[in-house]
């Protein structure tokens, strides 16, 4: 399902429309002679057609400088380095005073690895100077407007029908597809869907558990997860969890899977565990005085748990090398229903 309202997590605003110009010949290589650390050593597995919505991207050798441009989810960047191949440059998070998402700390070396501020506009002009052979985009949400200008650079893969709509397990295969490591692919793959499984199996009492996830970025107002469609829904299904029935049937935004609660509705949001991550001290100050907060049994029986943004972001995006970390950051909650 959609992965739309990601942004509401960040507290900036797109750029109005960029303009897209040039042809794109994206089913040729344009491979530069520069050597980087994107380098696979699958070459047997070349050439490659990956089919998107803007077309078929044929790769007909290894890439070696590959640069990933989207600030929709990281994806892109967590196959690469779970696949151990290095881009050259990939989009900042918006989000941390370094740029590095945390779940990818250990992974990034700024030193190998550029980082781009890509969140309001793409310099393409600097994307081309890295001469880059490959450029992965399918977390690119404003892709529909940028593809044509970075596809002139090098060959682009966009995502397959719409933003958000890939599952991670999709993203990881078509990144292997890529860099011709497809059989390494499934390894990655099975890796992260054990590391769910060895939740379930931690906290068997999970299981049929409700809880509700939210977070507080807007005075007033909570945001919430509102459908099992969710890709966190379908996440926290995994280990045994469903979504508390209260807040099936809310004020949906957008027609996606986020819901809308005013102050008044709050005790909705009440389950077996209710997990909530808020942008200031002062909005969880607000949440935390009201009543209808203060009476919920998650409240009083200490299963209320406040985690970070990061963490509400990557369970409604989830990728291959965050999965582990978000869930690993949900523990303290998943310990409280055992």
């Amino acid at each position: 399902m959609t992965r739309k309202l990601l942004t509401t997590l960040l507290t900036v605003t797109l750029a109005a429309a960029l303009a897209a110009c040039g042809s794109v010949e994206d089913d040729s290589n344009t491979s530069s002679d520069a050597s980087g650390d994107a380098k696979a050593d699958a070459s047997s597995a070349f050439p490659v057609s990956v089919k998107h919505k803007f077309g078929t991207t044929k790769i007909t050798k290894a890439p070696e400088r590959i640069v990933v441009i989207g600030n929709g989810g990281t994806d892109d960047v967590d196959a690469l380095y779970a696949l151990g191949v290095t881009p050259v440059a990939v989009s900042k998070d918006a989000l941390s005073s370094d740029g590095v998402y945390p779940w990818l700390k250990d992974k990034i070396d700024t030193k190998k690895t550029e980082l781009l501020d890509t969140l309001t506009a793409v310099d393409y002009e600097k994307v081309a100077s890295l001469q880059p052979d490959l450029i992965l985009a399918t977390s690119d949400f404003t892709l529909d407007k940028d593809y044509k200008k970075l596809a002139a650079v090098a060959p682009t893969i966009g995502y397959e029908t719409a933003w958000g709509q890939q599952t991670w397990q999709e993203h990881v295969q078509v990144v292997a597809k890529a860099v011709g490591k497809e059989e390494q692919g499934e390894q990655v793959i099975k890796e992260t869907e054990d590391s769910i499984a060895a939740v379930k199996a931690k906290h068997p009492k999970l299981q049929g558990k409700t809880y509700s996830l939210s977070i507080g970025n807007t005075p007033a107002k909570i945001f919430t997860i509102a459908s099992e469609e969710d890709f966190a829904a379908k996440l926290m299904s995994q280990v045994g969890m469903s979504l508390t029935p209260t807040v099936k049937n809310i004020k949906t935004v957008n027609g996606s899977p986020t819901g809308e609660l005013s102050f008044e509705q709050l005790d909705k949001l009440d389950a077996d565990l209710a997990v909530i991550a808020f942008t200031t001290p002062d909005l969880k100050k607000a949440f935390e005085s009201s009543d209808l907060v203060k009476n919920m049994s998650a409240v009083k029986d200490d299963r209320y748990v406040v985690t970070d943004v990061a963490t509400i972001s990557q369970l409604r995006s989830p990728s291959v090398l965050g999965i582990p970390w978000a869930l690993d950051n949900l523990e303290p909650g998943f310990k409280k229903l055992d």
